[in-house]
This record gives C-alpha cells, structure tokens and sequence, in this order.
C-alpha cells in the first residue's frame, strides 16, 4: 500500500512539473498584442494597387507535381544563388530530390543558403546523414530557426512558416507548400493541396519590387540570433554514402522529370501584374504584433466581395471582431475551409465543431469543403483585381506567434484564373443557410467518420478548450 502510495505521489509531482513548464511556455504569448500605431501610421492600401504594369510577372502553381518540377527547373538556372526556407524539411523522396538538386548546384558553384523552422530541425535535420551531407559541402549553409531549446520554454511558440525558393535576383517561388512528400511531386497516397506564385523579376537591377521585398526579409531572418547554424561535425562512411545518393539521385531526375531540365520560357509562363507587393509578420521569436492579420483586414476592406481559403480556422475575440465588420462592410464575404471529416490538422477540426456557431455569428458564409484532397491553401481574393497568397492561416498561432508571409498580386488575370477554381471548389462544399440547415455543392458527398475518429474529436473537443491559442 505504500508503495502505492509513493507512486501515484511520484506522478502527481511529475504531472505538476510538467503542467508549469507548460505554464512557463504559454505566459509570453497570452496577452495578444495589438498593431503599434506606427505601423499603422505607414500602413496604406493604395500602395498595394497600381494602373500600370511593373517589372515583375507572375504565374499560378497549381499542382504538387508542377510545384516540384518548378524547384528543379529554378534551381538548374541558378548560377550565383539559391535560398530556400521551409517550415518542415524531411528526407523523404520529395526532400531528396530537392537536396539532390541543391547539391548540384552547389557542385558548380552556386552559393547555397537553407532556413528551417526550429521543430523541423529538432525532428528531421537534426542528426539525419543527407542534411549533414549538405551542411559538408562548402557552398552551402543551413540555419535552423529557433531551435528547440527546453530551458527557454517561453520560445517554443515561435515558430518560422515560411516557404519561398529565391534565385539569384531573378525569380523567386512562395506559397504555403513544405518541401516533404505530402505537397511535393507525385509521392504520397494523401498528398495536400496546396497553392504557390512564381514570380519573374524581367529587370534584374530592380531595387524596389517584391523580389527585393523577400531578399532583405530572408537577409533579416537569416542574420537574427535565433538563426543558429546546422554543422555536420564527422564525415562518416554513411554521410558520405548519402551524398553519393543525392549525387545519384541527381541524374534520375533528368529521367524522371525531362521537363525541368528542357527550356523554359518565362516570360512566356508568366502573366503581366500591375504590382506585387509582400506582406509579413515580425520576425523575432516572440509574442507578435498581428501586422499579417491587420494587413488582410484592412486590404480586404478596400472590396465589395471577398474570398478567403484557409486550412482551419482558429479566431480569438479580436478577429471574430474584423470577420464581423469585415462581413458587415462588404457586398459579399465567403470563407473556403475543409469539412471535418477530411482535415489533416485534428486540432483546427476541433475547434471548428466548438466554434462553428461562433464563426457563423459574424455574417460570414462559411463553406466547407470536402473533395478528394485535404486543402491546405491559404488566398484571399478581393474583387476581380486583387489576390493574395501565401502561408497565413486564419488562426491565432498564424496571426500571433509565427513568421508568415503572402504575397498581394494586383493582376485581374490572376484573380479571374483563382476564381475558377472557387467555382469548382463550392462544388464540393456544404454550407449552413439561414434556415439552419446545410445547402450542398452538387458534388458534396459527406463522408461518415470512423468511431475512433468521432471518439478522438470528442476528446479533443474537451481538451484542447485552454490551449486553442496555440493549436
């Protein structure tokens, strides 16, 4: 019996422990932030708009195949530089063959810089043999962002969400996809659908475009003291048996994927813009001001009609606030977001079955959507003129706690070709009507969820009640 005792003592004490570091970790980030008035000072929707085109050109990424071809392609025509950042980084098919084509380059001489997110780094570079074959090689660094560190618990929220590819001062790639199997080629059963903008600067020497934009914002990320670098510290016979794999790997792909290694006509496969322009969080791993989420409203203000995608959505009082005026100012305002039974992310399901009533409140049409995919994209159309797309999801971690970065396209081409694809996407969407019940798409087909699943919903709907802040 005292033995007993002493255990269930022992845990007790062990659970306490546990529950103050998490304590520990969420302090810094309970009191949201608010915008300071400086950055609202300088803030102006006008400069997001333009009546001439600029230098710089644009196209839509629509496809997770298209979306790998695309890296390979981009990073065969580097000769000075490739920079890469990427929330996660694994070393699976996708991963080598992103890391096949990095070694390469380097191997002639382009200079190679890599940002990973801290989590990534913990769980997948950190003592994996193909990223420290990377780290080896002379011309190419790699950073992590915020690594785990277990005695600072206030920094674990912060995590980087960023995913560009930038070459040399000519183009660049940015959306929401990470660079694993699930949003890269044709390699997952279950990949995520996901939307990138390829933009082409067609005047190198320019100073003040977006591509600028996203260089000095990597320069600024990559030289915070939270950037620490990844070494490789022992060439092992296995390190070494991993870059002769990716050096392999490198001339499969020629045979696997012959389009990115055939001539690509940019100009030709991109689209006029008027102005692109980038919008970002602040960059230090700490609480945030909510500048992305500020930005969206307030650009989303300047419509009568507007679109928003999103994975989940997971809003605190403060954005119910701007959904609400948001819905009350505009003609039109309509939410894409997945239908429970076919999220990838269990936590935003969640929160969704807790708060649905709440996000409808607002006068937001919420559809949920449910095709053959998990969607994973992150746009916000405005009107027929303006797109928005990138990283940001409508939730709190988004909006107060992680890098993000989207990119705001003035180019009523693009936003036409996007807004085909809403079409189609309501298609297999349901959404609640005024009448309380659920009006479908004509290709809506509820999928009924396993028993395990439903028990594991109705877990978490109890659970993650105190932490959906940073879900």
């Amino acid at each position: 019996m005292r033995h007993r005792s002493r255990k269930k003592w022992i845990f007790l004490c062990i659970l306490m422990v546990f529950l103050c570091y998490l304590s520990l970790a969420a302090i810094p980030y309970i009191p949201h932030k608010k915008v300071s008035a400086e950055f609202k000072a300088h803030f102006d929707t006008a400069d997001y708009f333009s009546d001439e085109a600029g230098s710089e050109r644009v196209a839509y990424v629509d496809g997770n195949t298209k979306a790998l071809v695309c890296r390979l392609k981009m990073m065969e025509e580097a000769r000075e530089e490739i920079i890469l950042s990427t929330f996660d980084f694994n070393a699976d098919n996708a991963g080598k063959d992103v890391m096949a084509a990095l070694l390469h380059a380097a191997d002639r001489g382009v200079r190679v810089r890599v940002v990973v997110d801290g989590i990534s780094g913990f769980l997948d570079l950190r003592g994996n043999p193909y990223f420290q074959a990377l780290a080896l090689h002379e011309n190419i660094s790699l950073k992590i962002y915020n690594p785990v560190n277990l005695l600072k618990p206030g920094k674990l929220q912060a995590r980087l969400h960023d995913k560009y590819v930038i070459i040399d001062h000519s183009m660049y790639l940015l959306g929401g996809r990470n660079t694993t199997d699930l949003f890269l080629g044709d390699y997952s059963e279950h990949p995520n659908i996901d939307r990138e903008l390829f933009v082409y600067e067609t005047e190198p020497e320019a100073e003040h475009g977006s591509l600028s934009q996203l260089r000095d914002y990597f320069e600024n990320v990559w030289a915070l003291p939270d950037s620490r670098e990844f070494t490789c510290k022992r060439n092992t016979k296995k390190v070494q048996k991993c870059r002769r794999e990716l050096e392999e790997r490198y001339e499969d792909l020629k045979a696997l994927y012959p389009q990115a290694f055939s001539g690509w006509d940019w100009q030709a496969k991109t689209m006029a813009a008027n102005k692109i322009t980038l919008l970002s969080n602040p960059i230090e791993a700490e609480n945030k001001e909510p500048r992305m989420w500020y930005a969206l409203h307030q650009l989303m203000l300047t419509g009568d009609f507007v679109t928003l995608y999103t994975p989940y959505i997971i809003c605190g009082k403060e954005m119910y606030a701007d959904l609400a005026s948001a819905a009350q100012a505009l003609t039109g305002f309509e939410i894409i977001t997945n239908d429970v039974s076919s999220g990838a992310n269990p936590f935003g399901c969640t929160d969704y079955l807790n708060q649905k009533e709440k996000i409808w409140s607002t006068g937001v049409t919420v559809y949920e959507y449910l095709g053959p995919y998990s969607s994973h994209k992150k746009m916000v159309l405005i009107d027929d003129r303006l797109s928005i797309v990138g990283s940001y999801n409508l939730d709190m971690r988004s909006t107060y706690q992680d890098t993000e970065l989207m990119l705001a396209v003035d180019c009523p081409k693009l936003n036409a070709l996007i807004r085909q694809e809403v079409t189609a996407d309501k298609a297999y969407s349901r959404t609640m009507t005024q009448s309380g019940e659920y009006a479908c798409g004509e290709h809506y087909e509820a999928v009924d969820m396993s028993l395990g699943k439903k028990v594991m919903y109705l877990l978490l709907r109890v659970i993650t009640v105190p932490v959906r802040r940073f879900l």
